[in-house]
């Protein structure tokens, strides 16, 4: 016999995007702080310490290993599917593919476009510009999703990252596990997770606010770090 649809009232589809989108935004701003903390390790490293011999260095490639490997899971959790032989709409993770598939609905769409006319109940003069401003974040949420796919790092970064995660981060399954992401598919990854995610926000709760102003704070406060420790190390190294 043929399964019965499993279908969600309109109510419950918009809930369920509420609840998706603070975690996701949770788990964006701890993986764009990782993101930061590596690419400013790596671009110094790189540019002053290059060929360089220093104290503790092997500690610096565990401390990268260990963040590289926390992003991983970050990510692994933003673009989880959940399991696939659950209906999409009983699936009790909060991702990017699930919320977009929400987001991508006409229905929630004209709920939450109804919704964003109400962001200023003090401004009603404003509230088909906010009707807009909301239908607009959406269509640019579905594409930052779309470009994930797209690129050297993209598709591949996703197929490779999700092997990563099954048989190596997740579980100890007997599998010879060599290939990793790279760094650059790591960051592809992040920064488009990050465009969606500010997108959504604004769409769902009209929240402008902008992660690339959080990253850039983030990567300076790593700069700083990074710098001071490597040359202490690199200090005591010479003496």
């Amino acid at each position: 016999m043929a399964k019965k649809p499993v279908i969600i009232s309109r109510a419950d589809a918009v809930s369920r995007i509420d609840k998706m989108v603070p975690i996701l935004y949770q788990n964006i701003f701890n993986a764009i702080r990782i993101e930061s903390t590596m690419e400013a390790g790596n671009s110094i490293i790189i540019s002053d310490f290059k060929g360089k011999n220093f104290y503790g260095a092997d500690a610096v490639n565990t401390i990268m290993q260990s963040l590289s490997h926390d992003l991983s899971l970050h990510l692994s959790r933003l673009y989880d599917i959940g399991v696939r032989n659950r209906h999409v709409n009983k699936r009790d993770v909060a991702s990017i593919p699930l919320l977009i598939r929400l987001l991508r609905q006409k229905r929630c769409q004209n709920e939450l476009a109804k919704r964003a006319r109400n962001w200023l109940p003090t401004m009603p003069h404003l509230a088909e510009q906010f009707e807009s401003d909301c239908l607009s974040a959406i269509s640019s949420a579905s594409q930052s999703y779309s470009d994930t796919f797209r690129g050297p790092y993209g598709r591949s970064g996703l197929k490779l990252l999700k092997e990563f995660r099954d048989n190596f981060l997740a579980h100890s399954l007997m599998k010879e596990q060599q290939r990793r992401p790279i760094y650059l598919q790591l960051f592809r990854l992040n920064d488009c997770a990050r465009n969606f995610i500010h997108f959504a926000q604004l769409a769902v709760t009209g929240n402008n606010s902008d992660l690339k102003d959080y990253e850039e704070m983030f990567r300076k406060d790593a700069e700083h770090f990074w710098r001071r420790a490597l040359n202490a190390s690199f200090q005591v190294s010479a003496d």
